[in-house]
């Protein structure tokens, strides 16, 4: 996919100058400035979330609502940039004497994206489960962009993604502009994007919807990814005891105990309740997930994640995995462990890593042979 970048204009509001000595009168100099703004796209001002910025020799990601924030700037000249994929961009210099913000445009030639055209999910939306299901037609969420040729739904739609909470996930769309696609959620408030990319390489990305989750907290989340369309990559966790030593259960005793994965989805013996049992909320099976799991009321215990690649159809197609773990979510002592590794071929098991709670400590436990 082509990657332009450009940064058209930047709209500089200056923001007041903090001086002064700390704990009381004088003249003692400050030791830096603050350079925040936002990135937005031009003429819609819809917050473009993942640009890379960069100040000088610093650079920092915008976060879910498009903002950065450089701290301890000194005073002086720096070049200032904007760049997201799909997006044309150019520096600016910028004169930094003051704390001070700026918005960041960047324009595209894609069509503009209306992401309230969606039908099952509105703005403001209160649910009470950690996912949501995104689903329509992407012709009937896009519009002309002003100044730009005429759009025509004949256009070729390269590649949809839904991001949440600046999270990327992609949605496989049909050829007739059909998509459906299950995301998760976090505890509390949740944003949501679309971002379209034509078949030139050009971004649209649309406007935030806010919806919150009632669930106060998930004590460990897991959610798996992978890049390879038309393969079924599928994620297991297993709680285990001692003496039963951690490993990747036999093919034929997916339903074994404590196993929770495709083949036993709702299993019932982790814990004594409900809420103390995980669940596979998300199961993906034609590539890319994601595929999820969600422990609301973890037991005491050893929960050792594992992936397999469970069908290439019989085609050697590497794909690479990533997961994300997330334990405590929804709470201040939140932690998310990160891990990615290609697997080469069907059938190939990866063992990520073990959860121990209540802890919530990461630790590594060598699988059993």
């Amino acid at each position: 996919m082509g990657k332009r970048f450009a940064l058209m204009f930047v709209v500089l509001l200056v923001g007041a100058l903090i001086t002064g000595c700390l704990g009381g009168g004088g003249d003692k100099p400050v030791s830096g400035f603050t350079v925040t703004g936002s990135v937005e796209e031009q003429g819609t001002g819809n917050p473009i979330s993942g640009a890379t910025v960069t100040l000088g020799s610093q650079t920092q990601t915008t976060n879910a609502e498009g903002v950065f924030e450089f701290t301890q700037v000194r005073a002086g000249t720096y070049n200032l940039m904007a760049e997201a994929e799909g997006y044309d961009s150019m520096p600016i210099q910028l004169q930094v004497d003051r704390n001070m913000n700026a918005t960041v445009n960047l324009a595209t030639d894609a069509p503009v994206v209306n992401i309230r055209a969606l039908g099952n999910i509105t703005d403001g939306a209160v649910l009470d489960d950690a996912k949501v299901t995104l689903s329509g037609n992407i012709y009937e969420l896009l519009s002309e962009r002003s100044g730009i040729a005429s759009f025509n739904t004949a256009i070729t739609i390269g590649q949809l993604q839904t991001i949440v909470n600046g999270l990327i996930y992609e949605i496989q769309v049909e050829a007739d502009g059909s998509f459906e696609q299950e995301i998760p959620l976090d505890p509390g408030s949740n944003t949501i994007q679309l971002r379209v990319f034509d078949d030139h390489g050009h971004a649209g990305t649309s406007a935030i919807l806010r919806v919150t989750v009632t669930l106060p907290r998930i004590d460990l989340r897991v959610i798996l990814s992978w890049d390879t369309e038309g393969t079924d990559v599928d994620l297991h966790m297993f709680q285990r005891r001692s003496e039963e030593g951690n490993v990747f259960a036999d093919y034929d005793a997916w339903n074994s105990d404590r196993h929770v994965c495709w083949n036993n989805k709702s299993p019932s013996d982790f814990g004594t309740t409900e809420e103390s049992n995980p669940i596979l909320d998300i199961d993906n099976t034609e590539g890319r997930g994601p595929e999820t799991i969600l422990l609301q009321e973890a037991a005491a215990g050893q929960y050792h994640i594992w992936v397999h690649y469970f069908s290439a159809h019989g085609y050697e197609i590497p794909s690479k995995a990533t997961i994300r773990i997330t334990v405590n979510g929804g709470t201040s002592d939140a932690e998310i462990y990160e891990f990615e590794k290609t697997l080469e071929h069907d059938w190939e098991v990866w063992y990520v890593g073990t959860i121990e709670m209540p802890s919530g400590r990461l630790i590594q436990v060598p699988p059993a042979n």
